[in-house]
């Protein structure tokens, strides 16, 4: 697996290729290693990016997602601070 950090218009428009999407969203500050996957729709992309500060972008055999920080993070070594959305791509 090799993350790929991108600029947040090159997230929007991945995203934005899709008409829905499977996002996740994990307090970085908690130990808590369950989190739950939601349906989120094109109309609610834009509430989903608005508090982002920097992505990254994992492409694999099984998997394309999108991973956004809330807080500035080397996408290499991640710090507990802030949010982690993550957003599976069909």
């Amino acid at each position: 697996m090799k993350y790929v950090k991108m600029t947040l218009e090159d997230a929007i428009k991945r995203c934005n290729k899709h008409t829905k999407v499977l996002v996740a969203i994990q307090d970085l500050k908690e130990d808590n290693i369950d989190i739950v996957f939601s349906l989120k729709r094109r109309e609610e992309y834009k509430k989903l990016f608005e508090d982002v500060k920097i992505a990254s972008y994992l492409n694999d055999e099984f998997i394309k997602q999108l991973n956004l920080f809330t807080e500035m993070q080397n996408i290499y070594d991640i710090k507990p601070k802030g949010f982690q959305k993550i957003v599976l791509l069909e």
